[in-house]
């Protein structure tokens, strides 16, 4: 029984080992860590996975190939990691073996062994997801879908908006005379068109009689033009008017001026005696 529990200690500790990607070691030798269990110094800090791959997809890189080759594998390795990093990578990507043309059966196996055991290693320490709660491609498509419509309205909304004060501040412009300073009328304004219960001359029934043609009216006297003696008249009787008006604009100011003068003067406090 003494003899026994070692080993089954030991077989206990080899079941809970975890093989890790080993990086550039030769073919045979893995790189091995025991789970849970304490570091051999306290002072040392073993390299975290992360950063093993980084350096191992460094060495790598250093490597004669082509640099078309090297960015896309840049780029694919920086989008890899931007995922996990995020926690976007839902799902681990399961690989896809297929052995090349001058690959050996024992590389090969070497390959899919390493891969196995870093899809293991990922799927043991992803992000903890909730896939009931996660909205799924056809749910985020009809969120979509509303925020669009609901965008749509809003603008439509706010676009209605505009055409109706444009079309108000239109109709109060039609509505609006614009009287020029010393605009004189001297008659009212002549109807171009036609009243609508109006008779019209021409209609079936009626005659057209010789006096008719005397009574058009175009036919009735225009008035003479205005004498210039009644223009003179109009002119000065304007600018007189006009010239009172500026007086008493300025009898207006000057009083403003004096009761601000004086009510400056009452404010100020009066010095003791």
């Amino acid at each position: 029984e003494e003899g026994t529990a070692p080993q089954l200690e030991q077989l206990h500790n080899q079941g809970r080992e975890q093989v890790l990607p080993c990086g550039n070691l030769p073919l045979g030798l893995k790189e091995k860590k025991k789970v849970d269990s304490k570091p051999k110094n306290l002072d040392d800090q073993e390299i975290p996975f992360r950063l093993r791959e980084i350096m191992k997809s460094r060495q790598e890189m250093k490597k004669h190939i082509s640099k078309k080759k090297r960015k896309e594998a840049q780029v694919t390795f920086r989008q890899k990691f931007e995922k996990e990093a995020m926690g976007s990578l839902s799902d681990v990507p399961v690989p896809k073996f297929k052995q090349g043309k001058k690959e050996s059966d024992k590389a090969y196996v070497h390959r899919m062994e390493q891969e196995a055991q870093h899809v293991i290693f990922l799927s043991e320490n992803q992000v903890e997801r909730k896939p009931e709660k996660e909205e799924t491609s056809q749910q985020k498509k009809e969120k979509s879908q509303r925020k669009k419509g609901f965008q749509r309205r809003r603008l439509d909304k706010v676009r209605q908006q505009k055409e109706e004060k444009a079309i108000a501040n239109l109709e109060k412009e039609l509505f609006r005379d614009s009287v020029k300073f010393g605009e004189v009328v001297l008659q009212p304004p002549e109807l171009t068109a036609k009243p609508r219960k109006s008779i019209s001359s021409d209609k079936l029934g009626k005659k057209s009689l010789l006096l008719t043609s005397l009574l058009a009216p175009g036919s009735a006297p225009q008035p003479s033009a205005v004498s210039l003696a009644r223009q003179r008249i109009v002119a000065e009787e304007r600018e007189r008017v006009v010239q009172a008006y500026r007086e008493l604009k300025k009898f207006k100011q000057q009083q403003l001026e004096q009761r601000q003068i004086f009510n400056q003067t009452e404010r100020k406090p009066k010095k003791p005696a």
